[in-house]
């Protein structure tokens, strides 16, 4: 078979023997697609319910897509997908997404995916060089940082081999462990970095001088050429953050921020950066392929240099009202980059930190409880104890490291009431921190109907996909408001063509009953369906999630999108032609397989609920959201994905429809399909 898009191999590893095999990824693929769609399929087939995550029949997979390896914008992106310890209090499959420039990487020595299995009896890494494969001994390794590990393994196979690495707390086989590739991409969320550890293997270390065959090498440049020019501008003046043309938004989050300033704040940080006397410095650094470049590369004399995106660059806001004078300060960086070092998943601890401030202040934890300078919340000296106590799981970081919802509902009472408002998902599937629960943010932010559906049917937390409130957040600069405070019923006027183009209607932007008092649910289940579907898709080409889907052009009147991108970088790589319209149906039969994993793994409707405060806590309108209003739009929901209204569990002629059959009848014979 002549390969176009896929490598075409994909390389199994059994730690336990000691051995590595190729299979075809013709058994997967297109059907699957690659990427997300492509782990979902392999942990269905491998990992049943009985596995734990920590178990070593737990697979590990790390999942290209057809794209990787190619000129596709935004293709230095992969999945790594399996069963997940985050997620609690119940384990589940989860996946995570990485960017930067280790996908490719694998492309290029020759496979499409690994399959991780087993535990070895010694720490050992994995080291493939243009398709040879060799398991070679880590215990020199083993206890080292994510960056020192990088330096030792550039030294034995040079600086061009690309590295996944854990850390200490990898190998302590925390539940909210990262794996970490260069200076700060990452699989953040899922907890695998501790599967890692559970299987004794430090590092997936590639180099690869191959290539990507490509179907129709015209048509994809001149697809990347068309996405180039909606998101990217020559720089002015030689200025690499402003563009030429005047008042142009480079598309990052809907055009609200600019070229290479996620990770960037007012304070101490940015002024030394900007005073070239100072010996810091900053310059743009972006995953391979992509027009966005939304982060910078930071350099400093007695800092950690590196990148920190999002969650990493604002995990110790603290610090700026610990000492406010000095606002985003080295301080808030070097904490971002412990939490690297260590590989320790930072949005976590972006909820644990203000619930040991919530439980001190108000006398149900103390520092005798904890051993930490709960009075030092903000300093350099109580973060850096935290993230070592839990890396290393010393007394009562041992707690914390398995994550901060486990953690405060092991300690129960008061403590687990509290650890509510920064956890979103109630029932036995959550263990993900809040996160745009709200437009805005919990607790500042507007209840949204869109925004509730999300969250409770989800299978992690559910905006790491931004491609909903990528518009919310786009509406919301254009006219003048700051994301994290926007009025919804401000944003509806502009968002009327854009929600049209991208959901059916103008209605679904009409986010507000018209009393005003209210929420309107009319269009919440058709948008949350398609999203789910937009977000699988991309998530298995695999292309970033935040310019695509392109729902909301910042550079347009009408603002509308084009989400017709990626099915065109699909059939261009490929040479197999696939619609917009038949994509959705791919991501529709995508969605519903993940659907049989959670349920095989135990979840029901009755997981698909929020905690209560979102049924009892006034948002910034004095709205909230009604639990009558949420199940009825489940009831729709589960019917529009051809799931069972009653339990949630998609039905068997919904999954011999989208071709599944051998799902549905395993789960028959699990007693789980609804009669």
């Amino acid at each position: 078979m002549k390969s176009y898009g896929w490598a075409g191999k994909i390389l199994r590893v059994d730690l336990t023997q000691g051995k590595t095999y190729v299979i075809p990824t013709w058994d997967h693929v297109p059907k699957f697609i690659g990427g997300r769609g492509l782990g979902a399929k392999i942990c269905w087939d491998e990992v049943p319910p009985e596995v734990g995550a920590f178990d070593p029949e737990n697979r590990l997979v790390f999942a290209t897509g057809p794209l990787q390896g190619t000129l596709a914008p935004t293709s230095g992106r992969f999945m790594v997908m399996g069963k997940a310890p985050q997620t609690a209090p119940m384990e589940s499959y989860c996946r995570s997404g990485v960017g930067g420039h280790w996908g490719p990487e694998l492309k290029w020595a020759g496979y499409d995916a690994i399959i991780i299995q087993g535990r070895s009896p010694k720490p050992v890494y994995l080291w493939i060089n243009d398709g040879a494969v060799e398991l070679l001994d880590a215990t020199r390794l083993w206890g080292l940082d994510t960056y020192q590990t990088q330096q030792r393994i550039w030294e034995i196979h040079g600086r061009n081999a690309r590295v996944m690495t854990i850390g200490p707390a990898g190998e302590k086989k925390s539940r909210i462990a990262i794996i970490l590739s260069d200076t700060g991409d990452a699989s953040g969320q899922g907890g695998f970095g501790g599967v890692m550890g559970s299987k004794n293997l430090k590092a997936i270390v590639l180099r690869g001088t191959g290539h990507v065959q490509v179907a129709r090498p015209k048509q994809l440049m001149e697809v990347v050429q068309y996405v180039n020019k909606l998101f990217t501008r020559k720089s002015a003046n030689g200025d690499p953050f402003t563009p030429e043309e005047p008042g142009f938004k480079y598309n990052i989050w809907g055009g609200g921020y600019g070229r290479g300033s996620l990770g960037e704040a007012p304070g101490e940080l940015l002024d030394l950066m900007n005073d070239p006397s100072s010996g810091y410095s900053r310059v743009l650094d972006g995953c391979f392929a992509c027009p966005v470049i939304c982060r910078a590369h930071v350099k400093g004399p007695d800092i950690v240099n590196g990148v920190a995106f999002c969650a990493q660059a604002y995990m110790y806001m603290e610090s700026t009202v610990y000492d406010y004078e000095k606002g985003y300060s080295k301080v808030t960086w070097q904490a971002a980059k412990m939490a690297d070092l260590f590989g320790i998943n930072a949005y976590d601890v972006m909820a644990i930190i203000p619930w040991l401030d919530d439980c001190y202040r108000d006398d149900i934890l103390t520092e005798d409880d904890t051993g930490l300078p709960l009075d030092e919340i903000g300093s350099q000296r109580f973060i850096y104890e935290l993230l070592r106590r839990m890396a290393h799981r010393e007394g009562f970081g041992n707690l914390l490291a398995e994550g901060g919802q486990r953690a405060a509902m092991k300690i129960g009472g008061e403590a687990q009431k509290r650890m509510e408002m920064y956890y979103t998902r109630a029932g036995r599937f959550g263990g993900y921190r809040e996160h745009w629960g709200y437009l805005g943010g919990f607790p500042t932010g507007h209840a949204l109907s869109y925004l509730a559906l999300l969250w409770a049917v989800d299978n992690r937390d559910v905006f790491s996909s931004h491609n909903l409130m990528s518009q919310l957040w786009g509406a919301a600069f254009t006219i003048g408001q700051d994301a994290r405070t926007a009025i919804p019923e401000d944003l509806t006027p502009i968002l009327k063509p854009v929600m049209k183009y991208a959901y059916g209607s103008e209605r679904a932007a009409e986010f507000i009953t018209e009393d005003g008092k209210g929420l309107n649910w009319d269009w919440a289940a058709r948008v949350v369906k398609r999203h789910q579907e937009r977000t699988l898709l991309k998530d298995s080409y695999t292309v970033c999630d935040i310019p695509f889907p392109f729902i909301f052009n910042a550079n347009t009147k009408d603002h509308v999108g084009d989400t017709s991108i990626e099915s065109k970088l699909y059939s261009a790589v490929t040479g197999i032609d696939m619609s917009e319209e038949d994509s959705y149906k791919r991501g529709d039969m995508l969605s519903t397989l993940e659907r049989a994993i959670a349920c095989r793994d135990g979840r029901t409707r009755d997981d698909d609920v929020l905690f209560e405060k979102y049924y009892t806590n006034l948002d910034a309108a004095g709205r909230k959201y009604n639990r009558e209003d949420l199940e009825r739009a489940k009831d729709e929901f589960y019917q529009l994905c051809g799931w069972d209204a009653a339990t949630g569990i998609p039905t068997r002629n919904k999954l011999e429809k989208v071709d599944l059959k051998e799902v549905a009848d395993d789960l028959q014979n699990r007693g789980i399909l609804a009669k």
